[in-house]
């Protein structure tokens, strides 16, 4: 069986955040999950978390609201997105064309003005960045650089929220990418000082 790569997987956690999973995704969980996973409910369970501020088991998958967010005693509280919340990832978009809209998410998730910071977006962008640093003597330094400056600890709080979620399907997902996470931080190690290179220095 061939290697997944670490972007094959970057982009793999971006669909299973941007769109409701199918028949096909629920199969391949299937061994993990170690119980079937109904379609219906999983997808049901995809709105519910990821989708709809108002279910009540909301989990708002944006890096800017979930690196405010404050815990008191056993529960979160986070503070609404802000359409403009993502801006400080447009360079880094910008300098190799990434359009979010392209990537067929969901309506829900891909409508007019969602912050630039769905973690669905940074990995798939992130997805890219890996596979162009396959082929490029500077493209490790970019992926450090992106790791260090936009993929911190949201994005653990984010797959921690995930795993600990009523919904087995929810929670395979957490589980995927909290173990994502951890792979792609041991491949490309933070340096000891970070130069803090801007986006077009860095993917140029």
């Amino acid at each position: 069986m061939p290697e997944v790569t670490l972007a094959a997987r970057a982009g793999a956690a971006a669909r299973m955040l941007l769109a409701p999973p199918d028949a096909a995704l629920l199969a391949a969980l299937a061994p993990a999950a170690g119980t079937p996973l109904e379609l219906e409910r999983a997808r049901q369970d995809f709105y519910d978390f990821l989708c709809v501020p108002q279910s009540g088991c909301y989990i708002p998958p944006y890096a800017h609201v979930l690196g405010r967010g404050e815990r008191l005693e056993e529960f979160w509280h986070f503070p609404p997105p802000r359409y403009d919340g993502g801006d400080v990832l447009r360079p880094w978009y910008d300098a190799v064309g990434f359009d979010p809209a392209t990537l067929g998410a969901d309506p829900l998730i891909a409508g007019p003005n969602r912050p630039l910071d769905h973690a669905g977006f940074v990995l798939a962008f992130l997805a890219g960045l890996l596979e162009a640093a396959a082929g490029e003597p500077a493209g490790p330094a970019a992926v450090r650089g992106f790791l260090a400056g936009y993929f911190g600890g949201w994005i653990d709080l984010l797959a921690e929220l995930l795993t600990l979620s009523e919904s087995r399907y929810i929670g395979l997902v957490g589980e995927g990418l909290a173990e994502f996470a951890a792979d792609v931080r041991d491949a490309f190690p933070e340096p000891e000082e970070v130069s803090g290179a801007s986006a077009e220095e860095a993917v140029s």
